[in-house]
């Protein structure tokens, strides 16, 4: 993944929550919302951790 798509990712992902986090009547979407968000994030942080350990050869 390109570090500029990747950064773009993750900054529409935080400005979207944010949005969504201050609307007001939609627990439910915002539940569903934050929790794909993380899904999201988390992958993102594993697919670089695998990268750059596949990358450098060493243990973390």
């Amino acid at each position: 993944m390109n570090n500029k798509i990747l950064n773009f990712v993750v900054l529409a992902l935080i400005i979207s929550a944010m949005v969504i986090n201050n609307l007001e009547g939609i627990h439910t979407f915002k539940t569903i919302f934050n929790s794909v968000a993380m899904v999201v994030l988390i992958f993102i942080s594993c697919e670089r951790l695998y990268r750059y350990m596949k990358r450098n050869k060493k243990a973390v």
